[in-house]
Formats: structure tokens, C-alpha cells, sequence
């Protein structure tokens, strides 16, 4: 999202209940974005907004599914193994254009494997401006964001974003100079059949 306030709120807002009230249509990810990009440019929305949008379903050996990114930072997959994979193809910012550049990327996860979306906050996080001025100005990026996601290996979905919030801010000292947003997935195996 772009900016912050009143007007910020309201086109997120906007796009949170048209991309509810699409969950009838059918499409792939970035069919669904296309969409909410069509409905943002109808409202003449005042701001323009970044977004993923995954679709995905159970297996039998995990979880598999499609990822389209519009202006957004890739996702991470944390393997079981400890490997880290950026998943999704840079895409349009939404809000801007009738003509968008939007790609589905498949992906799959074994259980053990872990998904990680979050917001650029995440990866645009600095100490607070009155720090001292040799760290002032060190942003955590995404490769930060994927050696932390690395360092929480075996770690479930839930101790994961714990630990990835505990090191954001450890970097920035509880000053945030935008939002952040972290949502992990993680595959589990799946339960026995009687």
C-alpha cells in the first residue's frame, strides 16, 4: 500500500472486501488480481497497492499451489531440510495500469516445508533515526529476512514468525518506520485414515 492514514486504510480496505467477494469466481491467482486491479482503476482509487494472492489445497504428500505476486516481494519456502527458495515472478503494482504483467508460479510443499509471506516492512526495516548514525541507516534486507527464516529451521509455523519478530526487532529497537506483516504455511503430514 502506498502512503499511510485515512485514505491508505480505505483502499486496502476496499481491496480486502473485493477480493472476498470474488472467492465465487473462478481463476487463478492472478486472474483474481487482474480483477482487483480492474475494481481499484473503477473506484479511481487515490493510492496504488502491492499484493499476493496464493490459491492452494491439501495432498496427500503435502500441499501444492499457485502464487502470482502484483508489486510484491516474493515469498520465502523454508525446505525441511533448511533450504531457502524465493517463489513468485515480480509482477504490476495494482492500481496503476489497465495492463498488467502478472505471472501464476506453481509451487509444492512437502510437509516440513514452510511458506512465508510478509510486507515489505519486513525487508525495509532500519533502526529508529536518533540511533547512532553508523547503524542508523543499516536496512534489513531480504536476504536478512532469509538467514533469519534459515535460523528457525525445524521451527513451526507459529515459533517461526515469533523468532523472525524477535530479530526485526532486534534490528530496528521497536521503532517501525513501516508495517509489517509476516504469515507463515506450514505442511504438515497428513493425519492417519482408520
Amino acid at each position: 500500500m502506498c502512503g499511510k492514514g485515512i485514505q491508505a486504510a480505505q483502499v486496502s480496505s476496499m481491496a480486502r472486501y473485493t477480493v472476498r467477494a470474488d472467492t465465487d469466481e473462478t481463476g487463478s491467482p492472478a486472474d483474481r488480481l487482474t480483477r482487483l486491479n480492474t475494481a481499484l482503476l473503477a473506484q479511481e482509487a487515490p493510492r496504488f497497492l502491492t499484493a499476493v494472492y496464493t490459491a492452494f489445497h491439501p495432498t496427500a504428500e503435502g500441499l501444492t499451489g499457485t502464487l502470482a505476486l502484483a508489486g510484491h516481494p516474493p515469498a520465502l519456502i523454508r525446505r525441511a531440510d533448511g533450504r531457502i527458495e524465493r517463489l513468485g515472478a515480480p509482477g504490476t503494482l495494482l492500481g496503476i495500469m489497465d495492463t498488467l504483467n502478472l505471472t501464476d508460479v506453481p509451487f509444492h510443499l512437502d510437509p516440513g516445508d514452510l511458506l512465508l509471506l510478509y510486507t515489505d516492512g519486513a525487508i525495509e526495516a532500519r533502526p529508529r533515526p536518533d540511533a547512532a548514525p553508523e547503524t542508523a541507516e543499516t536496512l534489513f534486507g531480504e536476504n536478512d529476512l532469509a538467514a533469519a527464516l534459515a535460523a528457525s529451521h525445524g521451527m513451526d509455523a507459529t515459533a517461526t514468525i515469533a523468532h523472525l519478530t524477535g530479530v526485526l526487532e532486534a534490528h530496528h529497537g521497536g521503532w517501525a518506520s513501516d508495517d509489517t506483516a509476516l504469515l507463515a504455511l506450514r505442511a504438515t503430514s497428513p493425519a492417519p485414515t482408520s
